[in-house]
Parts: C-alpha cells; structure tokens; sequence
C-alpha cells in the first residue's frame, strides 16, 4: 500500500533536524495573510491594537526629553556682545536736527567758590593760649641730651681703683669655692665606690716623700692651703 505523495510533502517540515510540523513561526514572522498581518517586532514589547496610540505619545515625550537633555548638556553656541557697544541713535526735533542738551553755566558757581577761598585764607590764626602749657616741667627736656656717637673721658682715681681691687677679691673667692665645692662633690662620689675599686686602690703604692733639706721642716696640710690662698689673693 502506498502513501500519497502531495500529503507526505505536506506535512513535511523545512530545514534539517526532525521535523516540527506547522509554519506558525514563519507566519507570525511574515505576517499572516497576504499583507494584511502586523508583522513581529522580536526586540520590543508586544502591544495590542488598542495600546498603539499610547506608546506612541510616550515614544514622543521620550524623544522630546532626549532632545532637552542633548540640549541642555551639548556645545553652548556663542553670540556676539555687539550690542553692548551699540550706540544709541540720537533723537531729532521737529528740524530733524539732533538735540543738544544745553550747557550749564558754571561761572557764577566758580566765583562764588573763588570768593570763599580768599576769605579762608585772609583770617588770621588763632592766637596761642599760654595757659594751656605747663612750663613746670620744661627743666626735664632741658637736660637730656643726645649722647650718640660722642667720646667721653674717664678720669680714673683711688674710688675706681678700690672697685677694681674688690671686684678682682670677689671673683678669686667665687673660684675658690667652686674648687672646694668640686673637691667635696669628688670625695662624697669616692666614698660610694665598690668594693673592687677599694681593693684596686689599696694595691697602688705611695711614692716615698721627696728628699728636703735639714732645716727645712715639711708643710702641712693647713699650712700649703694658706700658702695656696695667699698666692691667689696676692
């Protein structure tokens, strides 16, 4: 038994691959009909028949808003300032001359400014009041005067030479008691020594006395600090 042909050929699908039957893909594509289907837009929204009127009123104010926007931000486009130099064209009377403002006398002004001047500069001065001025005062200012750049001569006498005498005693005693101040900072800092440097001092040997003659007794203590002393006020 054999199949027809035309019916075979019919329902059999395009394209490679197994066949899916029907051209409902092509006919919402092409359109349905011969010309008179609305064919599919695959990158927008699917609209009805009645939404048309109200998506093309938003599509207008979307691309009026675009327009704002381009205009707002885009190149500004700039004009001339002519008009700021523009002169104005000036009026004409009945003659069809321009008018003229008319000058303004001021000769009379200036006269009377002239006159005023003068009476100014012819009154006399106010004469001085001298009570106003203190003159108890005025030997103050009397004696000051300028020393600047004026050698002056020191006579020197037995006052400025007691001052000498003095000022040397008082700076010998300050460095006297500074060398005893040290000395006693000295032994104070000895006295807190470890036991290891005692011992290292106890194992130095003093040098014996140097020779002196036979009628020469040896100094003591006191007696070389006196001599120190004498030596320094001398």
């Amino acid at each position: 038994m054999s199949v027809p042909v035309e019916s075979f050929s019919h329902n059999r699908g395009r394209g490679r691959g197994k066949s899916r039957g029907g051209l409902g893909k092509y006919l919402r594509a092409r359109g349905r009909g011969r010309g008179f289907g609305r064919p599919v837009a695959f990158t927008k929204r699917l609209v009805l028949e009645g939404e048309e009127e109200g998506e093309e009123e938003e599509n207008e104010e979307a691309e009026e808003e675009a327009a704002a926007q381009q205009a707002k931000y885009s190149r500004r486009h700039l004009g001339t300032n002519a008009d700021r130099y523009a002169e104005p064209e000036p009026e004409l009377d009945s003659d069809g001359e321009p008018i003229v403002e008319p000058e303004v006398d001021l000769s009379a002004f200036l006269e009377k400014q002239k006159l005023s001047d003068d009476l100014g500069h012819s009154v006399s001065p106010l004469p001085e009041d001298e009570d106003d001025v203190d003159h108890s005062l005025d030997y103050l200012t009397a004696k000051i005067t300028n020393f600047k750049g004026k050698t002056q001569q020191i006579d020197w006498d037995d006052s400025l030479e007691n001052l000498l005498h003095e000022k040397t005693a008082a700076e010998a005693t300050r460095e006297l008691k500074n060398r005893f101040r040290a000395k006693s900072e000295r032994l104070r800092t000895s006295g807190n020594n470890s036991a290891r440097d005692r011992k290292k001092e106890l194992s130095y040997v003093d040098a014996p006395p140097l020779p002196v003659a036979e009628n020469e007794r040896p100094k003591t203590e006191m007696e070389r600090m006196e001599d120190f002393l004498d030596d320094l006020l001398s």
